[in-house]
């Protein structure tokens, strides 16, 4: 019994972390996503590189922290936001 409770324990410290470091996420950061996805959709839009790369000094965010959420989670955010402004003609 004693283990079980040791892995619930590990198991919960795991959880509060993960949401603890979801909580430190700039909320720049998910409208900077929403500004790429956008600029993404026009029809004369520019590379996807060179718009986050705008869109950073635009909004004046930390690069590499920025960059490290679009690998982490950008993917499936930008994929869903793309979906979401395709679905509503934008």
């Amino acid at each position: 019994m004693g283990g079980a409770r040791r892995r619930a324990t590990a198991t919960q410290s795991e959880a509060r972390r993960a949401g603890e470091e979801e909580e430190r996420v700039d909320p720049a950061f998910h409208r900077a996503i929403l500004k790429i996805a956008i600029e993404l959709r026009k029809p004369d839009a520019r590379g996807y590189d060179e718009l986050v790369a705008e869109t950073i000094r635009a909004m004046k965010l930390d690069a590499g922290a920025f960059r490290r959420y679009l690998g982490e989670n950008g993917a499936r955010n930008m994929s869903l936001l793309l979906a979401t402004a395709r679905a509503f003609g934008l």
